[in-house]
């Protein structure tokens, strides 16, 4: 959507388009300023594990990840030979 250049004064000697980049400026840092602070509120009321519970699920993630991986490996393997057994059999 074009915007007209008088929208904001472009032409118009007494409102230059420069003033219109900095109340740009001004509106985005502004909002930037109110994020940031919404963001530490929010980061506050986070209630963060303690070592125990972060070391439990440390644990339980390394767990996940190795069955996952011997899942993985014994699904490949099972598939090769089924690969090599088709082609011997071609």
């Amino acid at each position: 959507a074009a915007v007209s250049k008088t929208a904001y004064g472009g032409s118009i000697p007494s409102y230059p388009a420069k003033k219109r980049c900095e109340d740009e400026m001004k509106g985005f840092f502004s909002s930037l300023k109110g994020y940031l602070g919404e963001v530490k509120g929010e980061a506050k009321r986070v209630s963060w594990p303690g070592k125990r519970e972060l070391y439990d699920s440390t644990l339980v993630v390394i767990a996940f990840i190795c069955i996952l991986a011997v899942t993985t490996l014994v699904c490949d393997k099972a598939i090769q030979l089924f690969i090599q057994l088709v082609h011997a059999g071609a």
